[in-house]
């Protein structure tokens, strides 16, 4: 049997086998009575079937038993997972049958994991058994649950699994290991025969049956994923957190921001990713198809590592780290929209701690900058050699890191990079930035004389250039992210701002920190034609007010927002008649001062700035 009919085989006949049994799961769910009723986290109109993740398992073990005995694949190799895949599905299927208590399914899921690792594959970072076998516990626990907690919008899971699957099957087939192949290949056909009934909106749901047995599938093949390839020891710790990244992000968002709350971490909650994302302005389909994009730029980063030489993959890896710990940072951000960190009160010791140090005394912002300090070196390095660093020179880099990440998180600190707040961030802060970028380049290029540091000049000018740009990019990222959420999101009200001048500037800044989800700037409106069809503040200049009703019927609005201080009595009559005969919202943005020491109220006088 050919490999490309090998895999054709797999995946087909676990998803045929899953829509097959997928009528069977429904009915089974009616007749016993096995339905989720619509609450506030599962919006339905009307109860839903919770068996799905029953016909997913019917297709992961018919494809691995017909596809392991047509291709003659060892008897040992995947027939035990299949068989702890049912036990953890049975274990799913008590607690939605009778709603166990958070620690009574802990237990019985210790129990199938614990005979599992005994059985299977496991972790071996660490020349001691005990330590190895404490850790794949730890990481099989944690990949069961982290993906049955993403389970909580149509597609979502399901789509993170089929995903995950695929980037272990192509890590496995390309290092010729077929037992994973196949094992990856089945549960992502599975999931795809799923994911049709599954798709918003959903006729049926996979329920802790099959979230949790899909979990413990992946967990297990990341740990076999982790040993392909010709990665270094960072390489394949990454390998399994990378194939689970989106649930790992969501576990230790929730996690984190629960504690640093004083909330319970075990209570049911809308505060996972994607809530978060849908209370951002996003529809569910929105916010699962995002998540599912982020998994497959972790799934690529996963593959990448497992084809480069371990030393080039240490490289690679603080890119990586930068890039998921910035969204993990924003997500995490989102928990304090409503009220700030540091006036939540009555918080337990804990909550305190992380407070604390994660913002006020920056511990976490620390942290990441290790990783950029260190993307920036190795980016700089890389470029100054043309991407063909020799094994010695990356030892070489690697012996003089500690060095350059020391000497660069002190020059933030000593250039004030610590006393900005990242959600208002603004160009200000670049001189500041800049100011950090060249100190941590002289520093480090006079050190190299007398420290195991390896930079040439070209190298250290380099080092500069990227340490700056990371810097404004991760401050940045927020924005960022907020822009690219609002693009995303469905708007429930378009607005336009009339006046593209320096108050049109401050309200646009102003709305950019207000906006509240579904609300959509649209761009503005001024007179001046040199203006038209420019950009301002990323924002188009859609035309004069005399054109108002062309843009209007080119991009409809639901409210005008005036900045603009020097408009004539005509100009804003035109604009109430107007906004009066389309039903829409009119507003003025003001912004002034007022003198409050002023002995009377009637001097207080109101000063436009």
């Amino acid at each position: 049997m050919t490999i490309e009919f090998e895999i054709v085989l797999t995946l087909l006949s676990a998803f045929l086998v899953a829509i097959a049994m997928m009528p069977v799961a429904k009915l089974a769910s009616v007749r016993f009575g096995i339905v989720a009723q619509p609450s506030s986290d599962r919006p339905h109109e009307k109860p839903t079937a919770l068996l799905g993740g029953l016909a997913v398992m019917a297709g992961f073990v018919f494809a691995i038993g017909f596809v392991g005995i047509l291709s003659g694949l060892p008897y040992h190799s995947i027939p035990w997972l299949a068989a702890f895949a049912v036990a953890m599905c049975l274990v799913g299927l008590l607690d939605d049958i009778v709603d166990l208590k958070p620690r009574h399914k802990l237990m019985l899921e210790l129990a199938a994991i614990c005979v599992l690792v005994w059985w299977g594959p496991h972790l071996d970072f660490f020349p001691y058994a005990s330590f190895n076998l404490a850790l794949t516990i730890f990481w099989l626990v944690t990949a069961t649950n982290a993906f049955n907690l993403i389970d909580g919008v149509d597609g979502l899971a399901a789509g993170v699994g089929i995903v995950a699957a695929l980037s272990i099957a192509t890590v496995a087939g390309l290092h010729q290991h077929s037992g994973t192949m196949v094992a990856a290949l089945a549960i992502a056909g599975a999931l795809g025969g799923f994911i049709i009934f599954n798709f918003p909106p959903a006729s049926i749901f996979m329920g802790d049956e099959g979230a949790l047995a899909v979990g413990l599938v992946l967990g297990v093949l990341s740990i076999q994923g982790s040993r392909f390839g010709e990665g270094s020891l960072p390489a394949r710790l990454a390998m399994p957190l990378l194939a689970l990244m989106v649930p790992l992000l969501d576990t230790v968002t929730v996690t984190v921001t629960r504690l640093a709350t004083g909330n319970p971490i075990s209570r049911r909650g809308l505060d996972h990713s994607h809530h978060r994302l849908t209370r951002l302005g996003m529809s569910s389909t929105s916010a699962a198809m995002t998540l599912i994009g982020i998994q497959v730029i972790a799934g690529g980063c996963a593959i990448a590592l497992s084809l480069v030489p371990g030393y080039d993959a240490i490289l690679l890896i603080p890119f990586m780290a930068l890039f998921f710990a910035l969204v993990a940072l924003f997500l995490m951000d989102r928990s304090f929209d409503a009220e700030a960190p540091g006036q939540i009160e009555d918080l337990p010791a804990i909550a305190r701690v992380i407070l604390s140090f994660g913002y006020k005394r920056r511990f976490v912002e620390l942290i990441l900058d290790v990783a950029l300090v260190a993307a920036a070196y190795f980016g700089a390095m890389m470029l100054r050699y043309d991407f063909d660093l020799s094994i010695f020179q990356v030892s070489q880099m690697i012996a003089g890191l500690p060095w350059i990440v020391a000497i660069g998180c002190g020059s933030f600190l000593v250039a004030g990079v610590y006393r900005g707040i990242w959600r208002y961030t603004g160009l200000a802060e670049s001189v500041r930035f800049a100011l950090a970028a060249v100190l941590a380049g002289l520093a480090v290029k006079l050190a190299s004389h007398i420290l195991p540091i390896v930079i040439s000049r070209s190298a250290a000018v380099m080092f500069v250039l990227l340490l700056f740009n990371f810097l404004v990019g991760t401050r940045w990222s927020f924005h960022l992210f907020q822009r690219i959420l609002r693009f995303l999101a469905h708007s429930g009200r378009r607005l336009v701002i009339v006046g593209a001048d320096a108050r049109g500037a401050a309200a646009v800044q102003h709305l950019h920190a207000t906006l509240g989800a579904g609300t959509e700037l649209l761009g503005l409106l001024d007179d001046d034609s040199f203006k038209h069809g420019k950009l301002f503040h990323g924002y188009p200049v859609l035309g004069s007010l005399d054109n108002i009703d062309g843009i209007m019927a080119r991009t409809p609005f639901d409210e005008i927002v005036i900045a603009q201080e020097t408009l004539s009595a005509a100009q804003l009559a035109s604009l109430e008649s107007f906004a009066a005969a389309h039903q829409l919202t009119l507003r003025r943005f003001m912004l002034g001062v007022t003198d409050l020491t002023a002995p009377k109220l009637s001097d207080r006088q109101f000063t436009p700035a």
